[in-house]
């Protein structure tokens, strides 16, 4: 079956050995002839690699953004698609994106993202257990849909429409990409099929970093999106602790923000309920974070200058 051609670009911003792996993983996808595989260089620590992928140097401002469109720039694929250099995706990741039809007033098409397995921190089992990534629970947003960047797969017709993303900003460029496309007409869609793996951080000091970062991005969105609301970690977290003293409980990955009460967990789900300790340490996460949350609204959303992202 025929599809269109991707063109996959991956942003980096880390040591040498990593690269190396992040290379690796592009080339363990199963490509077809117009496809292409870019690595966007944005630290100048990428080596001389063999073809495939393409380094492409991106010099300048330290973001995500940056490093995204300059590798979209080199691209030339009818659509393009974005994962983060920390994500493992199957083999045939292109293939799955495309194994329904895609209606011509599409923009984006989510794909999915689920916590990579193995590590057993306690920051690394509370993010696989929020999800925070989770597409079909971003697509559920009560403002407007969005998808994160880690796994979407964007038309080149759509992206050039709208810009590309909007480079001086550190975080939330996803979302504001995606809000643009539909104030363009665009539609985002889900790919559940077309999942990838994401390796969340390891220890509470880096999940902690990355929740002011977050939070930086949302005070941000709402100065751009006078509608946009951001809801208090410090809500969903009261949320949470009725949810499980009152009601069954979420499974995994599901909206954050709505309610499964009319959902029975199943017995598969059941098994992978964390224990009342886990619980009260999750509990203790929910409320750093939401301190965390407090501090990162007031912090400014600007790419920090040299040095690695958070």
């Amino acid at each position: 079956m025929s599809r269109p051609t991707v063109s996959v670009v991956v942003p980096f911003a880390g040591r040498q050995a990593d690269a190396e792996r992040a290379a690796q993983r592009l080339r363990a996808l199963a490509i077809r002839t117009g496809d292409e595989l870019i690595l966007a260089d944005n630290s100048d620590t990428v080596p001389a690699l063999p073809a495939p992928p393409t380094v492409v140097r991106a010099p300048g401002e330290r973001s995500p953004a940056h490093a995204r469109n300059a590798g979209a720039s080199r691209s030339s694929g009818d659509w393009i698609l974005f994962l983060d250099a920390d994500t493992v995706a199957p083999s045939d990741l292109l293939d799955r994106y495309f194994a329904s039809p895609v209606g011509g007033h599409v923009g984006a098409l989510a794909g999915e993202i689920r916590p990579a397995p193995g590590d057993l921190s306690l920051a690394s089992r509370y993010a696989a257990r929020r999800n925070f990534l989770s597409a079909r629970a971003h697509l559920a947003h009560p403002y407007r849909p969005r998808a994160a960047a880690a796994n979407l797969m964007v038309r080149r017709s759509a992206f050039m429409a709208a810009g590309g993303f909007r480079e001086g900003v550190r975080t939330a460029e996803d979302t504001d990409l995606c809000w643009r496309l539909q104030d363009l007409g665009w539609t985002l869609e889900l790919r559940p099929d077309a999942i990838v793996e994401h390796q969340y951080r390891t220890s509470v000091r880096e999940l902690a970093a990355q929740w002011r970062a977050y939070a930086a991005g949302r005070a941000w969105l709402a100065r751009e999106y006078p509608g946009f609301h951001p809801e208090p970690a410090a809500k969903r977290a009261l949320r949470r602790v009725w949810r499980a003293g009152a009601g069954p409980r979420a499974r995994p990955g599901a909206d954050p923000g709505r309610s499964d009460r009319h959902q029975e967990p199943s017995r598969s789900d059941r098994k992978e309920m964390p224990s009342r300790a886990e619980r009260l340490e999750f509990l203790a996460l929910d409320v750093l974070l939401a301190v965390e949350e407090l501090v990162g609204m007031r912090l400014p959303n600007r790419p920090r200058e040299g040095g690695e992202r958070s």
